[in-house]
């Protein structure tokens, strides 16, 4: 079975697709109390928190471990599991995807 891939649609071996609209996220990741880590963003030159898309089949909570690992090498235990704080849904935020 070689499921595909393509976007934010997600096709079985027997071409059934679904479609969803783009899911992101977005980390704090603290050191201490006074200590918020972000990265540079290679496109604009500004900070920002660690983050991005969540692929296709993919939990937020897997999407947080996979982000972290490429963004800032850095490799939480699966143990670790994230907290929610918030949840902000505006889909014109970002002008590249819904």
């Amino acid at each position: 079975n070689s499921d595909l891939k393509r976007g934010t649609c997600w096709c079985s071996a027997d071409e059934w697709c679904m479609c969803t609209p783009s899911l992101a996220i977005d980390v704090v990741l603290t050191s201490g109390e006074d200590h918020v880590w972000l990265v540079r963003r290679a496109d604009t030159g500004l900070l920002a928190l660690m983050g991005g898309m969540v692929e296709v089949g993919e939990t937020a909570e897997d999407a947080i471990h996979r982000e972290l690992t490429e963004e800032m090498s850095i490799t939480l235990p699966p143990s670790n599991r994230p907290v929610l704080f918030g949840l902000y849904n505006d889909p014109m935020r970002d002008t590249r995807r819904h």
